[in-house]
């Protein structure tokens, strides 16, 4: 799936004639096509992950990635698009970094809670990460209502770490041990957005397109995930099968979701593609009804159902300028 850190850097390249950007409708369509596209594949890649370990996943897919960016990149601007000026060095380093811990955490989560789980904790983490940031180190006010949005994403965040430990998730059948891993992981993926956004901005604003950012910033991710493969299970996937089921969720997962979510950011106000993003949870619960492994939870339904509502009423509030 491709997570939140993915779709702000898709929204790099928005600018376009003011009759592009009012074409609501189509908009709406191109960001549809992403949630579908991505959160599909976040239940597909749940249940690859069973048998793939998150490292090997991880490296095949984004190595994979990168040189498909990179060729779109040179194809379209030489080779000289490949060179890294100095000053855009620690912005792409941070970026990188952040990259890293967002898309670890996120695998990494898959492999042991439930998807759904693990859409709405990144989801709805991000976000209040960002306010915090905000709120502590640019000292920045905020209506009492930014932090009802705040206090009801955690709310719905506990639900849903309540379900998981306690059995109650759709997946009943994992271990204590396991829901804490994942928890963790899916908290430091959903905190790691909120840093990847800053290094992300700061690199559009010297002047580098989606499809430049999008062929650099895997390149510490891809050494992590093939260190760590060698040191444990290798790099080797389980025959054709399996590569097949790879590839599948790479093309799905990470390049395929793109284009349309950049077409649907250009066509679509602001606080529409938001709002569209912040149904994910309930997208990918949706789409757990087609994994055999899951069974329907109340606790996790309804756990979706508060991030989703509050996500998107924070989200509102933003983007109609009510931040002080």
């Amino acid at each position: 799936m491709a997570n939140a850190a993915d779709t702000r850097n898709a929204g790099v390249e928005t600018s376009g004639p003011p009759e592009a950007r009012g074409s609501s409708r189509a908009g709406i369509a191109y960001v549809s096509t992403f949630l579908v596209l991505a959160n599909a594949n976040a239940v597909f890649s749940g249940n690859l992950l069973q048998s793939m370990h998150p490292f090997t996943f991880l490296f095949w897919s984004f190595f994979v990635s990168a040189v498909f960016f990179g060729i779109v990149l040179v194809a379209r601007n030489g080779l000289a698009a490949l060179k890294i000026e100095r000053a855009s060095a620690v912005p792409l380093l941070i970026l990188n970094c952040t990259t890293a811990l967002n898309w670890i955490g996120f695998f990494y989560a898959l492999h042991f809670i439930e998807p759904a789980i693990v859409s709405a904790m990144m989801g709805g983490l991000g976000p209040l990460v960002t306010i915090a940031l905000e709120r502590f180190l640019r000292k920045r006010r905020f209506p009492q209502r930014v932090y009802v949005s705040a206090a009801g994403v955690l709310f719905g965040a506990g639900m849903l770490a309540w379900a998981s430990l306690t059995g109650n998730s759709g997946l009943a059948e994992i271990s204590v041990t396991a829901s804490v891993i994942g928890l963790l992981a899916s908290t430091v993926g959903g905190v790691s957005q909120a840093l990847n956004t800053v290094a992300t901005k700061q690199l559009a604003e010297r002047a580098w397109s989606a499809t430049r950012i999008m062929t650099h910033r895997f390149y510490l991710l891809i050494v992590i995930a093939a260190g760590l493969s060698l040191s444990g299970p290798g790099l080797a996937v389980g025959g054709a099968s399996q590569a097949g089921l790879l590839a599948v969720a790479t093309v799905l997962g990470v390049i395929a979701p793109l284009w349309p979510l950049q077409r649907g950011i250009i066509l679509s106000e602001p606080f529409t593609v938001a709002a569209l993003l912040a149904l994910a949870p309930i997208l990918t619960y949706v789409f757990q009804g087609f994994d055999a492994r899951m069974h329907w939870s109340v606790l996790s339904a309804a756990g979706c159902a508060v991030v989703t509502v509050f996500t998107v009423y924070g989200t509102r509030i933003t983007h109609k300028g009510n931040i002080a």
